[in-house]
């Protein structure tokens, strides 16, 4: 057991020979002040995420109550009419198309 940790350490330092031998790019260091205002960006643009994440979650359901109730008021429409007439007709194939593009459109951008 001793020999295999010993083989293992020879192993590490061998690769931390090879690691030390890659010459490193001489660059010149970020400013700190810039290193603190894009932390600072990107905790501002986290927070804003987090802020409106709850709002996006609930479009879709906004949408479907939505929907919902224009279903509901299209057929106490035909409920309460006595005849169909063309113009019943094309509204509720009109209302209907919009109804499914909507929700098409909803579910494509969730």
């Amino acid at each position: 057991m001793t020999e295999e940790r010993f083989e293992r350490e020879e192993e590490v330092r061998a690769w931390m020979q090879e690691l030390a031998a890659i010459p490193i790019d001489g660059g010149p260091m970020p400013d700190a002040r810039q290193l603190w205002w894009k932390a600072e960006l990107l905790k501002r643009w986290d927070a804003q995420r987090q802020a409106v994440e709850p709002i996006e979650r609930a479009e879709p359901v906004q949408v479907g109550i939505g929907l919902a109730g224009a279903v509901a008021l299209l057929a106490s429409l035909w409920r309460y009419m006595p005849a169909p007439s063309n113009t019943l007709i094309f509204a509720t194939v009109l209302s209907l198309t919009l109804v499914v593009a909507v929700a098409a459109l909803t579910l494509r951008q969730s």
